[in-house]
């Protein structure tokens, strides 16, 4: 008996259960794909596998829609991985512990994978449902997360269809028909390390109790980033003593919020007090002032630790600069759709490696020229500090269609659904739909998918009663393009 043998559409379950069952963090699909081609073939179905790994399975029309034009159905396998300091998980080889909690399926302490998880398992599950359906292609990309580099390998002529379904969205009142671009930064800061200071004294400051969250979808909300809340205490501290770093850490992916985060430092033996006392201020002041509300699980710790070595003042105040300098949360709103935000960056990660300090920032606009210029303020910023500086291509957005005949054929079947019209929107994140439609120009694309809360967190959970309803969406969809 699976842990979600009694929901429905059981089809749905069953596939997202085995997705589940197979490790399939990014950059380790292998597993999880020879799975699904394992499962494919015990249906008989087709399916062919690009160089760089993503999979299309065919799925036959039902009987007597063999004539209808094929539809693509698109997601992706990989998983953001991340979990609770005190979750004793090994992404590479243990499975997601699935928990079903009143009308929601998550996970224990780890993130979920619902995104895109239950987006690849309505696509597959139309093999095993008899909802009537036409020809339809699903693409399963890999490696989504962490860059969108599996959409970015399609060649063209992969597939045949022109009308696509992204079911990688995660509001089930919307339609979306756009999304923002995007561009990573990592900065390196090479240091020397040296014996600590006569008379001086180490210290460990923890951040935890943040909720995090996806570094697109949730940045809007205020939510506390445990990376930058740290460098804003430790660099208050610098500016009336001596801080050495020892080393700092916070965050392990680029697209995610980061939820805690930890530095050790020397400082003056004799200034130990005041250190907690301009730390503590300066925390407190941000939990009561700004996290109130928001990110009211915010926590805490300033204690002593041994540091015979560190790095110079000179380099450690550099660090601190850099990082209170780089930008992060919401940097503008649309000026087209209300309430959208327009641009974005997040500090994801920071990571002490030897005597190296490094940093990764992912940019979001839908704009693509003020993107470019976040990205050259980045390098100018890194420059300045005398880090090296990676810029990897990055993605593009992917821009509104209003007069699009698939979107007219969705927004008929919502309203015909449930009796209202469904609103249309363009997400701050970074949709694998941009990338497809520069190699295939003339793709007709849509996204919609059910309630997904906390993405990219260990608070991710998604809604069955949402699943329910977007696979009434979603076959109805089908059927109705199926006559055409």
């Amino acid at each position: 008996m699976g842990k979600l043998d009694k929901l429905q559409p059981a089809a749905v379950w069953r596939v997202f259960e085995l997705l589940s069952g197979v490790p399939r963090g990014s950059g380790n699909e292998k597993g999880v794909m020879d799975a699904l081609k394992a499962w494919a073939d015990e249906r008989g179905l087709a399916w062919k596998q690009d160089e760089v790994g993503n999979l299309l399975i065919t799925i036959p029309a039902t009987k007597g829609l063999e004539k209808a034009a094929p539809v693509l159905i698109q997601g992706h396998v990989d998983m953001v991985c991340e979990k609770n300091a005190a979750t004793k998980h090994d992404f590479l080889t243990d499975p997601i512990r699935l928990q079903v909690k009143g009308d929601w399926v998550t996970a224990d302490g780890t993130t979920l994978g619902a995104d895109n998880g239950i987006g690849v398992a309505m696509g597959l599950a139309l093999a095993d449902d008899p909802a009537p359906h036409g020809p339809v292609e699903v693409l399963l990309t890999v490696d989504e997360e962490r860059g969108l580099t599996g959409a970015a390998g399609v060649k063209p002529g992969f597939f045949t269809a022109r009308r696509m379904i992204n079911l990688d969205s995660e509001e089930d009142d919307a339609i979306f028909v756009g999304c923002a671009g995007g561009r990573d930064t990592e900065f390196v800061l090479k240091n020397r390390t040296t014996r600590a200071p006569k008379d001086s004294a180490g210290r460990k400051v923890t951040i935890t109790g943040l909720k995090g969250g996806h570094s697109g979808l949730d940045i809007g909300t205020g939510r506390g980033n445990a990376i930058r809340i740290l460098t804003r205490a430790l660099w208050a501290a610098a500016q009336v003593m001596d801080v050495r770093l020892v080393a700092i850490n916070g965050g392990s992916m680029r697209n995610a919020i980061p939820r805690e985060a930890e530095a050790r430092v020397v400082i003056d033996k004799a200034k130990g007090r005041q250190f907690k006392k301009i730390v503590d201020g300066h925390l407190q002041r941000i939990a009561r002032e700004e996290l109130a509300g928001v990110d009211d699980g915010f926590t805490w710790q300033v204690a002593a630790v041994q540091a015979p070595r560190c790095f110079g003042l000179a380099n450690s105040r550099t660090a601190l600069d850099l990082m209170m300098a780089i930008p992060n949360g919401v940097l503008a709103m649309s000026r087209d759709i209300p309430g959208l935000v327009e641009t974005s960056s997040n500090l994801g990660v920071v990571k002490t490696e030897g005597a190296r300090i490094r940093l990764v920032c992912c940019s979001r606009s839908s704009v693509m020229s003020v993107l470019a210029a976040l990205v050259d303020q980045h390098a100018a910023l890194g420059r300045l500090a005398g880090a090296d500086v990676d810029q990897p291509e990055g993605y593009p957005g992917w821009k509104p269609n209003l007069k699009s005949p698939l979107l007219q054929v969705v927004k008929k079947e919502y309203k015909k659904a449930f009796g209202t019209d469904a609103e249309l929107l363009a997400i701050h994140a970074g949709l694998e739909c941009g990338l497809l439609t520069e190699k295939y120009p003339d793709l007709d694309i849509v996204s919609f998918g059910p309630n997904i809360k906390g993405a990219h967190s260990p608070d991710e959970k998604v809604q069955i009663s949402s699943v329910q309803k977007i696979w009434k969406l979603f076959t109805a969809t089908l059927k109705d393009l199926a006559k055409s």
